[in-house]
């Protein structure tokens, strides 16, 4: 029974990279202005031909002609900010700076000189003095898609969700065919826990755009975080295949595919990332969680020593290695790589936890409960740590401490049977017959769940394979079969909706392709237009 638990509590430290990085964000925003659309009447011969060579990108010629002009005419906004366009084309940010500055100054009201002002300091790294350029601009005409675009992506970039909502809001209704507009309103929905509607609009961009790597990377991760794990790796070769810079969509695709069970491409996917890029900790963590997936623990535990030489001050690659060696009975060698692990990070809790257990292996009692209790005063709602409390408090007789740690187990992870038999087994010894039946009984519902939710997943697999075959009355009964076992599982519902419409039986298909959303918000029928 113990041995059962641990294996389904092991946690192993994977990696995810995300592209909170200020100068990606804002490159993928609008780089440059359109000129002559928004721009005042240009009548001067020398600012004339100045816009023309800019237009026809020729930056140091236009850079000339401007430089000429506004010699004669200092006090041009529309020259200095002209010249501001040059200087950020050149790359010269200072200078577009000095030149967009000044044109505020001869022109106040001009709002396109804030935005680009705005947008340049920015890429400089001057956040607040940014969001202070595109308010400006915007405060000056609301209607402004690039200043309510700009200033929306940026507040999303330093997480201020509900002022970067409404500019974003206001962007998608001023240009609703933009992706990247769709893009950030996606990414800030994310950010404020509504996941459903960042799907959407993460949806929508990739609809407008499926060229966008970094979109379909964002959307990768959105569909992993909301449990569509199918949807993830098809998001995350996408981006990949579309930008094999992006090593961060090839890591969380080997991610997913460890999520998914399907270790044996995971572990390729993830060699062929590490080979291209040895330096990538994040992808040699999840390697060697691949390769314990596959059950080539030696693999794993060669993965991790070298990453604790690439990265010596990385706790996580010494828990990990930590919690190999561990696998293979190696248990003073593991003990020194989570005591390691310990003294690089002492929050990570999962270090405790596991040096707890390896000592609790080794006969060591009163050493595992102080590691069980660091991790505990770490995270105070890990659920494990509690149990391997209450089981060394139990063999030591301790009951009623037992008790309080069994039932603390309990209020974190409701679904323990382990722990309702473990506590059901400490009533029992105490002579709490009504109440150890209570346990037991729920022990044995929640072991029933378990053993029906598994039988459901072999039912839809089942299911799927009679499709293959053109067996649509068969599939139907072995989905009807999985929502019988496991009423909650939204896959289930989805897969018998789809065949049921295949099946002509429309009204039915509705209902659970109703209730399969419900579970699974990502799961829409096929044709659907959200």
């Amino acid at each position: 029974m113990f041995a059962v638990y641990l294996a389904h509590s092991t946690v192993f430290r994977l990696a995810f990279l995300r592209l909170f990085v200020f100068l990606p964000v804002f490159l993928l925003l609008l780089s440059f202005p359109i000129l002559g659309a928004s721009a005042s009447p240009v009548q001067n011969p020398l600012l004339t031909e100045g816009l023309k060579l800019l237009q026809a990108n020729d930056l140091e010629r236009a850079k000339r002609k401007l430089e000429e002009f506004l010699k004669l005419e200092p006090t041009s906004a529309e020259g200095h900010y002209l010249l501001g366009v040059t200087y950020e084309r050149k790359g010269d940010l200072p200078s577009a700076v000095r030149a967009y500055r000044n044109a505020v100054q001869h022109a106040p009201g001009m709002a396109r000189a804030h935005d680009r002002l705005g947008f340049v300091l920015g890429l400089q790294g001057k956040v607040q003095e940014a969001i202070g350029e595109f308010e400006k601009a915007i405060e000056l005409d609301p209607n402004f898609f690039d200043a309510q675009y700009h200033l929306g992506a940026t507040l999303w970039w330093t997480k201020e969700p509900d002022r970067a909502l409404a500019a974003l809001r206001k962007a998608v209704g001023l240009a609703p065919d933009h992706p990247e507009a769709h893009y950030y309103l996606g990414l800030t929905e994310k950010l404020k826990g509504n996941l459903e509607v960042a799907l959407n609009e993460l949806h929508r961009a990739v609809k407008l755009n499926p060229a966008l790597a970094v979109v379909r990377f964002q959307l990768g991760l959105a569909l992993q975080e909301a449990g569509d794990l199918d949807g993830a790796v098809g998001e995350f070769k996408k981006a990949f295949d579309l930008n094999s810079a992006l090593t961060e969509a090839a890591n969380n695709l080997g991610l997913a595919l460890i999520q998914k069970g399907e270790a044996e491409e995971a572990v390729a996917i993830l060699q062929a990332l590490v080979r291209a890029h040895p330096e990538n900790a994040a992808a040699r963590l999840n390697l060697g969680s691949a390769f314990l997936q596959k059950g080539d623990v030696s693999a794993a535990v060669e993965v991790y020593r070298e990453l604790t030489r690439i990265a010596p001050t990385s706790a996580e690659a010494f828990y990990n290695l930590g919690m190999a060696l561990k696998q293979k009975d190696e248990f003073q060698a593991a003990e020194a790589e989570l005591q390691t692990a310990i003294k690089l990070d002492p929050a990570l809790s999962e270090a405790h936890y596991t040096l707890g257990v390896v000592l609790w292996q080794n006969g060591r009692a009163s050493e595992a409960i102080a590691s069980f209790r660091a991790a505990i005063a770490q995270k105070t709602n890990y659920a494990d740590p509690h149990y391997m409390l209450g089981t060394i408090l139990k063999q030591q007789r301790k009951l009623e401490e037992a008790i309080l740690e069994f039932r603390q187990t309990i209020d974190y992870q409701p679904r323990s049977a382990e722990a309702y038999l473990s506590l059901g087994q400490v009533l029992q010894q105490k002579g709490d017959s009504d109440g150890a039946a209570a346990a037991f009984a729920e022990a044995e519902r929640l072991n029933k769940r378990k053993a029906d939710e598994q039988a459901a997943i072999f039912a839809v697999n089942a299911g799927l394979q009679k499709l293959k075959r053109n067996d649509l009355a068969g599939a139907i009964s072995k989905f009807r079969e999985a929502v019988r076992l496991a009423p909650e599982s939204p896959q289930a519902h989805y897969q018998l909706a789809l065949a049921l419409r295949s099946s002509g039986e429309k009204e039915d298909a509705q209902l659970h392709f109703q209730e399969a959303r419900r579970l699974a918000p990502y799961l829409k029928p096929p044709d659907s237009s959200e």
